[in-house]
C-alpha cells in the first residue's frame, strides 16, 4: 500500500508538468503525509485532490469531445455547402434521398421492433414505450451518423436530376415563353 502510495504521488508530481493553463492545476493540493503537516501546514484530505483530479480529467474530456463535435459539425457544413452549390438540382437530390430514407426506415424500424419483442408496439404499455425509447434513441445515432452518406447519394445523383428533371422544367418553361411570344405577333 505505501508503495501504491509513493507511486501515485510520482505520477501526480510528473501530471502536474502537463497542466492546461486554464483549467484549474492539481498543484494547489498538498499530499504531505499526517505526521509531516503539524510541521508544514500545508495538508489537505486526499479525497480533496482526487476530486480536482477527477475535475481536470472531466474539464478535459468535455474539451475534446467539444472539439470532435465542431469537426464533424464543420465536415457535415461543408458537405451540406456542396449539395447549396449544385443549385436546385442538388437540392432536389438531397430531398428526394432524405425522404426515401426516411420512407424505407421507419417501417423497417417498426418490423424490426416486433422481430426482437414478437408483438407490434402499444402504446398503452409502459414498457413497450421504453422500449420504442430504446429504439428511437439507436436509430437517431444511426440516421446522424448516415448523414454524410446521404449527402454523398445527393451529390452523385445531382447531375441525373438536373439533366432529367431541372433542365426539363426550363425547356418546358421557354417553350411556353415562346409560345406567348409568337402568339402576340
Amino acid at each position: 500500500m505505501k508503495a501504491f502510495f509513493l507511486t501515485f504521488l510520482h505520477i501526480l508530481t510528473v501530471s502536474q508538468a502537463f497542466t492546461i493553463p486554464s483549467l484549474p492545476s492539481v498543484r494547489q493540493v498538498s499530499l504531505v503525509p499526517h505526521r509531516m503537516a503539524e510541521e508544514t501546514d500545508t495538508i489537505e484530505k486526499p479525497i480533496i485532490a482526487v476530486e480536482k483530479v477527477e475535475e481536470t480529467k472531466q474539464a478535459l474530456t468535455s474539451q475534446i469531445t467539444e472539439k470532435k463535435d465542431e469537426e464533424k459539425l464543420s465536415e457535415t457544413k461543408i458537405l451540406m455547402q456542396k449539395v447549396k452549390d449544385a443549385g436546385v438540382a442538388g437540392i432536389i437530390s438531397y430531398a428526394a434521398w432524405e425522404f426515401g430514407f426516411w420512407t424505407v426506415s421507419v417501417p423497417v424500424c417498426i418490423a424490426g421492433y416486433r422481430g426482437v419483442t414478437g408483438h407490434w408496439p402499444d402504446f398503452t404499455n409502459q414498457e413497450d414505450i421504453q422500449k420504442l425509447g430504446a429504439e428511437a434513441f439507436a436509430f437517431v445515432n444511426f440516421a446522424r451518423f448516415a448523414v454524410p452518406l446521404r449527402i454523398g447519394l445527393a451529390l452523385g445523383t445531382t447531375p441525373w436530376v438536373q439533366s432529367n428533371i431541372v433542365n426539363r422544367f426550363k425547356e418546358d418553361k421557354n417553350e411556353i415563353k415562346t409560345d406567348a411570344d409568337q402568339g402576340s405577333e
